[in-house]
């Protein structure tokens, strides 16, 4: 593993569910296993092919066809949020790269993509959606970014892969060891990151930021949802997608 996880002793699913889980991950892999290593080695070297199977996993077994609310497809992403993941992970964090810029492209087309790259802050307008030049303020202004990924794109599997993991990624590289990839192993707090993916930014930011992720299980239980604390217990709890597919 290039990452550092803490695991937690605490668990969501039974030993008796594991294989349940195994079979159900393979199939995930066997259908999407080519894709899944191709945007871990385009990212920049911290995603790796279980981080992503387990999420899909968990969020949807693997089925691309999966919608909850707004929440769409594989990787269950809204479309508010992934019209800004490339901002996030270009302009933000300033660790996309070539061949995720490159994908970007070839996916959504050269307009489209310059507009996700080109955004200024989240949800900023975008001339792709409708923005316009003020007058008088010479800026950009109007409709906000929010509808440049559509439901259609992220029930399209391979736009979700793609957009799903770089979402990761940024989130890797937001909870790692200071904020800042650094040499392998890079210790990364994962159950902030799943509290983030799960429960949005907002409420990521609640969390207490000397709270250890025992800590945060019980916060977010508490303060935030349960539905998000039993996924985080899905993902580095015993019996969880990352320690049977690590084992």
């Amino acid at each position: 593993m290039a990452l550092e996880i803490q695991l937690l002793k605490a668990s969501y699913y039974k030993e008796s569910d594991v294989d349940g889980i195994l079979k159900v991950c393979k199939q995930i892999e066997t259908r999407y296993g080519g894709l899944i290593n191709e945007v871990c080695s385009s990212g920049n070297g911290n995603l790796e092919t279980y981080l992503l199977i387990g999420l899909y996993y968990i969020e949807s077994q693997g089925n691309p066809s999966a919608q909850n609310g707004n929440a769409i497809g594989i990787g269950q992403i809204e479309p508010a949020s992934a019209s800004n993941i490339a901002y996030w992970l270009n302009t933000k964090a300033k660790i996309m790269t070539d061949n995720q810029k490159k994908m970007l492209v070839k996916l959504f087309g050269q307009k489209t993509a310059d507009c996700m790259l080109g955004l200024k802050w989240d949800n900023s307008p975008s001339p792709c959606s409708g923005g316009y030049i003020d007058s008088k303020t010479k800026q950009l202004t109007g409709p906000s970014s929010t509808n440049l990924v559509t439901k259609a794109d992220l029930l399209d599997p391979v736009k979700n892969i793609w957009l799903s993991s770089m979402f990761l990624d940024y989130l890797i590289w937001m909870y790692s060891t200071g904020s800042t990839l650094i040499t392998a192993p890079t210790g990364v707090r994962m159950d902030r990151v799943i509290t983030h993916y799960n429960a949005g930014q907002g409420n990521a930011k609640k969390l207490p930021k000397t709270a250890n992720a025992v800590d945060t299980l019980a916060y977010v239980r508490k303060n935030i949802s349960p539905i998000t604390s039993d996924y985080i217990l899905k993902y580095i709890g015993v019996n969880g997608l990352i320690d049977i597919l690590t084992r």
